[in-house]
């Protein structure tokens, strides 16, 4: 426990005590006059010069000089230390919010910080660097940014956090209708009952689970590939063995087969499975998810480093300052009228 001021600076002030005691050591003293009936009976003495040597009234100097430094005491911002406001000192969190979603509302992340303010930019990274520069400038505490945002893939990425210092936390809060679930439909070639079937499927991607769900199935009069043989027993083998890879089914481009293919029969099933799979090869880029993931939000996101040195804050205790200043003015007072102390 102890005693720290807000502003320390204010102390130059305490040189004002030597202000009441000049006043004290130059004020004469007041002299009583005494009425004589008749000054012939007086001896005439030479005038002296008196030098006020000794300090009268030592009790109301010391009063004033006390009142002067209780009130540069006061100006200071004197503030009690004591183990529960470190901790609370501690606690304090000054917050900066970034809106990459203009339509949340950032009032509950507001309310709960000791300092707070929000930064809203065309581009995330630009509000985050101002933010940065903001938390840079609070005092000691707790500083994390927090971002609201829907964060659509291609908008957000770790490079918008690079400026963010480690002693800065940074915690992502998800809004808005962003959804890390993707949707698509794909179209399957298979084989069926003796023939060939192209089967349109429903894929519903997130995180932590895919599910497939088979929407039609459209039976074909003809396979829409053909697989050339050397031989006619060779020839054969490769329709027994597009058959094969038909079975385990063969994704199609989004807009199916316009045109039957063709390809040579490379003597293994596997072998033409991966053939198959470079002509009708599509581009996966699309299937990702609208949004980042939590996994990769949780990759981003930090918490903040702790203040090592608390900032103390006014807690009204210059009031019980000043109001011992006002009882000493009350007790002055009283002093100067008519008590006189020896």
């Amino acid at each position: 426990m102890g005693i720290t001021f807000l502003q320390p600076a204010v102390w130059w002030a305490a040189l004002a005590v030597a202000l009441p005691i000049a006043i004290h050591l130059l004020t004469r003293a007041t002299r009583t006059p005494v009425t004589f009936p008749s000054t012939r009976f007086l001896e005439a003495t030479p005038l002296a010069a008196v030098s006020r040597r000794v300090v009268e009234d030592w009790p109301l100097l010391l009063l004033r000089v006390a009142m002067v430094l209780l009130a540069v005491a006061a100006l200071a911002g004197p503030v009690l230390v004591t183990p529960a406001r470190e901790a609370a000192w501690r606690a304090r969190v000054a917050r900066a919010v970034v809106l990459e979603d203009r339509t949340a509302a950032p009032e509950d992340e507001l309310r709960s910080a000791a300092v707070s303010s929000t930064f809203a930019r065309a581009r995330l990274r630009d509000a985050v660097a101002d933010a940065v520069r903001w938390a840079e400038q609070q005092q000691p505490s707790t500083r994390e940014i927090v971002v609201l945002s829907t964060f659509r893939r291609g908008s957000t990425d770790a490079a918008d956090f690079a400026v963010v210092p480690a002693s800065i936390g940074v915690r992502l809060v998800r809004t808005g209708n962003g959804s890390a679930v993707r949707e698509r439909r794909i179209g399957r070639l298979t084989w069926r009952d003796g023939r060939a079937v192209r089967v349109t499927e429903r894929l519903l991607l997130s995180p932590r689970s895919t599910d497939v769900r088979e929407e039609s199935a459209q039976p074909l009069s003809e396979v829409p590939i053909r697989v050339t043989a050397a031989t006619p027993d060779q020839q054969a083998d490769a329709d027994a063995a597009l058959r094969a890879v038909l079975r385990r089914g063969l994704r199609l481009p989004p807009a199916g087969l316009l045109e039957p293919i063709a390809v040579e029969w490379p003597g293994t099933v596997e072998g033409l499975a991966r053939a198959l799979e470079r002509r009708l090869a599509v581009s996966l880029d699309a299937w990702e998810p609208e949004t980042l993931t939590d996994q990769e939000l949780a990759a981003i996101a930090r918490p903040p480093a702790p203040s090592e040195r608390p900032t103390p804050v006014d807690a009204g205790d210059r009031r019980m300052v000043w109001a011992l200043v006002l009882g000493l003015l009350v007790a002055e007072l009283w002093m100067r009228q008519g008590v006189t102390w020896r």
